[in-house]
């Protein structure tokens, strides 16, 4: 695929960066080779620096070195020369010579120590030199160490070893150091100091050397005698050859300080004994002041020789530092040259960016950003070329700025702006401009339109009055001033009294008038800061803000219903008319209860307390005004309590079925019986009935409590088969609310127990009440639908309700239960309207229950009227399932006894 324009533009190299290029190359690579020479210099400063601190390390390595064989001489003369005879002849003299050589051996050792924490300090040498010290305490500790004299003698012989392994040890550490000096160095100046300390520090090293080697020699066994001369030759010869080369030295400073050491008369004393030891063909043992002295006159020259040593270091580190200066000062000269390249090189890019690259830029910035509409003001600078393509396009800017200003003006909705009606020129223009006028009039139509709609959404379109929503919105706005303010809120809910029944016996024509009228009255009676709205059906509410008297409420309350009371003429006459009531219930706000920050939480809540209130008053005989008070929050309180006990107690398996059994009048049979739902909750036993099922009734948990009645009655009668016995083979009625009625599930969840248990639909009796098959349309086609499975359906409570006899006819039901009102009353014409509705039943193929049948006398009047089945106290109490079959088997008993007590009479 081809790249578009901008992403080709994107991808070019600007001309300012060309020239910038151009003139930026050479100089960085010229900066790049100065940058080599200025690592190289630096490299050159640490080489130096090192070099300094290497010396100093092995000038320190040295003293000490020097020492320790200036503290062997002493220590190893009184071990090697004490025992021989030829040491001094008499025992005064041996002992002399023993007290003088241990003088000289403390005091050499206390130079030996001075020296070490003089080198500790260095902190190259440091480590070495501690090493080396611990190594010097482990050998003057092996002095006289063992249990015999024999064992002591040898370990003391075996000193000079020791000394001589550490004089190395140290000797090899200073050339160490030496030879890391003069490698780092790169200076032949340099170079040469260190080749001249290298041998002055090896000609000092072979003179510490000479003095241990010759009293070895002295002290050697016959056997050895001659590898001992050997030793004493090598280091004597070495010392010679290395004095010769350092007095040569072409340094004047070391040469003659070189020379003037050697000339000491402790130097002269130390290479006249050792030269005659050398010439002599025999070995000849000195008397004891002889090697006294020469004791004493190694210290003095060895002090000689380091001090012409400390002038060959101080001349290394002399040069060596040198050195370092002028590295340092060509370090600088470069990276000041470097630093003053790349300030020229930058210099000359700014002279060239701001004399042609910064207009081209400018411009290219001003073209970029039109073209992503952003109308900026274009500077004519730069080039001619550049000038002249900035008029240009700043022409441009100025007439797509006049169409932006109409655009803006449609945008900001100022539909009467005079910018819009100003032509625009040119052929675009012109085209521009008559598009801003039809989409001014398009917005103009929209405006109107969304007006329409946003009312529509707001508002109930019937009556007009605000709606649900809105009316949530109202009441959550008050609930947040008055939360402010401290006043409270006030809402009275209206439930209009038989507006059903004018809906369906006027039809919903008419309804739409009572409800439009009703609507009219309540806003001419509120005030105006009033609301009124309809929250659907035949719902209302008001909202009352400020509430300062919750009386004045009430008399309101009472005003609104004789309002709304008042005959509602229809088809704009008089002689047809419709009268409805109204029940009200009234909420207050709390003035401690701010609304909740999530949404209509408290607006809900306060709605739901009118609606609370005003269903008190429908239930207190309609027409009345009932306030949510704190006895009315306590009970719903209660009530939420009962609720989520029995929500958990459908979880935990707490609830179980008993069962009443179904006396066939006629034959004492038990066929069928009536599962009710119980709850055993723990620690409190089995809770009252009228404590739940209304809880539940008011809940969707009536539809779980429904559907777990209907999976365990069926799986319980299954068990019933399975075992036999008087149990096997009864049908059972099943209690189902109105809301379980109405839900959509229903059909399946009976078919899904059905299933489950594998029991016949036909043993399965559906008990509705007939409130609710008269007040739900729907429910009537549900039920239809079940008894098209095989399903049987009962009316529950018959006689309470609204259902007529001609009804009968077309309900779906197939058994009548009479309440048991009429069953336990006296009154001869409630006998003879049970004899109706038994007739009735008959003429219409249904069978009849008797319900709350306690004594044998109702028993005797049900079977005169010809009633088919009774079920009550009398016969059985409803038992748990293990106690069914006794139940069943009493219930006969109980009927055989009835029989036998007729016969009597």
């Amino acid at each position: 695929m081809a790249d578009l324009p901008e992403q080709r533009e994107r991808r070019s190299i600007s001309l300012r960066a060309r020239l910038l290029a151009l003139v930026l190359v050479p100089v960085l690579g010229f900066s790049a080779f100065a940058s080599i020479l200025v690592v190289h210099r630096f490299q050159r400063v640490q080489a130096a620096e090192d070099a300094v601190r290497q010396v100093r390390a092995a000038i320190a390595l040295d003293a000490v070195r020097a020492r320790v064989s200036e503290e062997a001489i002493p220590l190893v003369s009184s071990v090697e020369l004490l025992d021989l005879s030829v040491a001094g002849g008499t025992l005064q003299a041996r002992n002399e010579l023993a007290v003088n050589l241990h003088t000289l051996y403390s005091g050499a050792a206390a130079r030996t120590d001075a020296a070490v924490a003089t080198a500790s300090r260095n902190a190259l040498a440091g480590p070495q030199v501690r090493d080396a010290a611990t190594s010097l305490a482990t050998v003057r500790a092996s002095w006289g160490a063992g249990a015999t004299a024999d064992e002591r003698l040898r370990s003391n012989r075996q000193l000079f070893d020791k000394y001589r392994f550490l004089v190395a040890t140290l000797s090899d550490a200073v050339d160490e150091h030496l030879a890391a000096a003069a490698a780092g160095g790169g200076d032949p100046q340099l170079d040469d100091a260190v080749t001249e300390l290298q041998r002055t520090a090896r000609a000092t090293t072979l003179a510490g050397e000479e003095v241990p080697y010759y009293l070895g020699y002295l002290a050697a066994e016959n056997s050895i005698q001659g590898s001992a001369r050997g030793f004493f030759l090598r280091s004597w010869a070495g010392y010679r050859n290395a004095s010769d080369e350092v007095s040569t030295s072409r340094h004047f400073a070391l040469r003659n300080s070189w020379g003037t050491a050697v000339l000491t008369a402790d130097a002269q004393t130390v290479d006249g004994t050792l030269d005659e030891a050398a010439a002599a063909t025999t070995r000849t043992v000195p008397d004891a002041e002889t090697l006294v002295a020469l004791s004493t006159a190694v210290v003095g020259r060895d002090d000689a020789l380091h001090a012409a040593l400390r002038v060959a270091a101080d001349r290394a580190v002399g040069v060596a530092e040198g050195y370092r200066g002028a590295a340092e000062h060509e370090l600088v000269k470069y990276a000041a040259i470097t630093v003053l390249l790349l300030a020229l090189s930058l210099g000359g890019s700014l002279y060239t960016s701001r004399s042609i690259g910064r207009p081209l830029e400018r411009l290219a910035d001003a073209a970029g950003s039109i073209s992503r509409g952003e109308l900026v003001d274009v500077t004519v600078e730069g080039p001619p070329e550049t000038r002249v393509v900035a008029h240009g396009l700043g022409a441009a800017v100025a007439s797509l700025r006049s169409m932006q200003a109409q655009a803006q003006a449609v945008a900001d909705g100022d539909l009467d702006d005079a910018v819009l009606h100003r032509p625009l020129g040119g052929p675009l223009g012109r085209v521009v401009h008559a598009s801003v006028q039809q989409i001014v009039t398009a917005v103009r139509e929209r405006e109107e339109l969304q007006q329409e709609l946003a009312h529509q959404a707001t508002h109930d379109a019937l009556t007009t009055l605000p709606n649900r929503a809105e009316a949530l919105a109202q009441i959550d706005r008050a609930l947040r001033r008055t939360h402010r303010t401290g006043d409270r809120v006030g809402l009275l809910f209206l439930d209009l009294d038989q507006f059903k029944t004018v809906n369906d016996s006027l039809g919903h024509v008419a309804g739409d008038a009572v409800l439009q009228t009703v609507a009219q009255r309540l806003r001419e009676r509120v005030r105006a800061v009033d609301v009124v709205a309809r929250l659907g059906g035949d719902e209302f509410v008001v909202l009352v803000e400020p509430v300062t008297d919750e009386k004045g409420l009430l008399e309101f309350g009472q005003a609104l219903i004789d309002t709304v009371s008042a005959p509602i003429p229809l088809l704009g006459s008089a002689e047809s008319q419709a009268v409805i009531g109204a029940s009200v219930g009234v909420a207050v706000s709390r003035v401690e209860a701010a609304p909740g920050a999530g949404g209509h939480e408290a607006a809900d809540r306060l709605l739901q307390e009118a609606h609370t209130a005003a269903y008190r008053a429908k239930n207190a005989g309609r027409g009345r005004v009932e306030v949510y008070d704190d006895d009315l929050r306590a009970a719903l309180a209660a009530q939420t309590a009962v609720e989520d006990g029995l929500r958990h107690a459908l979880v935990a398996d707490e609830l179980v079925l008993h069962y009443q059994p179904v006396t066939d009048l006629e034959t004492g049979r038990v066929r069928s019986v009536e599962a009710l739902v119980r709850w055993e909750k723990p620690g409190e036993g089995l809770v009252p009935p009228g404590r739940f099922i209304p809880v539940a009734e008011g809940s969707d948990l009536v539809c779980d409590l429904g559907r777990w009645a209907l999976r365990t009655s069926l799986r319980q009668l299954a068990e019933f088969d399975a075992t036999g016995g008087p149990a096997a083979g009864l049908s059972v009625a099943v209690n189902i609310s109105g809301r379980h009625l109405r839900s959509p599930r229903l059909v399946e969840d009976v078919r899904t127990a059905l299933e489950a248990s594998g029991t016949a639909p036909g043993r399965l009796v559906l008990e509705v009440t007939e409130t609710v098959m008269v007040e739900d349309d729907a429910a009537w086609a549900r039920l239809e639908e079940l008894r098209a499975i095989g399903v049987r359906v009962a009316i529950d409570d018959f006689g309470t309700g609204y259902t007529s006899f001609g009804q009968l006819a077309r309900v779906p039901v197939d058994v009548l239960k009479i309440d048991r009102s009429f069953v336990d009353s006296d009154d001869p014409r409630t006998v003879e309207l049970v004899r109706l509705v038994v007739g009735a039943a008959r003429s219409f193929g249904l069978r009849v229950v008797a319900e709350g049948t306690e004594q044998a006398s109702q028993v005797r009047a049900l079977q005169a009227v010809g009633c088919d089945t009774a079920q009550g106290y009398y016969f059985s109490r409803p038992v748990p399932a293990g106690r069914l079959a006794e139940a069943v088997t009493g219930c006969g008993e109980i009927f055989s006894t009835l029989g036998r007590f007729a016969e009597a009479g």
